[in-house]
């Protein structure tokens, strides 16, 4: 997005036309206004979507924890009847399968977040050199606004 900045101010006896640059400055500042609003709200989801980060993984620390519970403790299957060792086995394959999905699942939101911090700050960046090229763009033209000395 770029700044339509006119070719020059129409000259008068005094100057450049008052009105002119009045009516440019406050496109300026209604541009800038909009710029910025557009950034919080782009750092506002940036906000958001870390939580969301933090929340996946503290929920994938949580499954680590009751994972490694489970190895730690299995049970004596030379202990236990056929049909127990079976049961226990299957449980095993099940929470292997389970174990499996969450981490893919926690793997996919990691990228999803990472990918959406990425995108919210090449955002933020555009905004603000836009914004930098705006206010630079208001500082050279509020100089012209002043009135020259008859």
């Amino acid at each position: 997005m770029t700044l339509a900045l006119p070719e020059s101010f129409a000259l008068t006896l005094r100057g450049y036309d008052r009105e002119q640059v009045d009516e440019r400055l406050a496109e300026l500042h209604e541009e800038l206004h909009l710029l910025v609003v557009d950034r919080d709200a782009a750092l506002a989801q940036a906000e958001i979507l870390a939580g969301r980060l933090a929340q996946a993984r503290a929920e994938l620390a949580v499954v680590r924890g009751q994972l490694d519970r489970l190895c730690r403790t299995p049970g004596e299957p030379a202990a236990v009847g056929d049909r127990v060792s079976r049961l226990l086995a299957l449980a095993h394959c099940e929470a292997d399968e389970i174990v499996l999905v969450a981490r893919r699942r926690a793997a996919a939101l990691r990228q999803e977040a990472d990918e959406a911090v990425r995108r919210t700050r090449a955002r933020l960046r555009a905004i603000d050199a836009v914004l930098a090229e705006a206010e630079s763009a208001l500082d050279q033209a509020e100089p012209a606004a002043q009135p020259v000395a008859a």
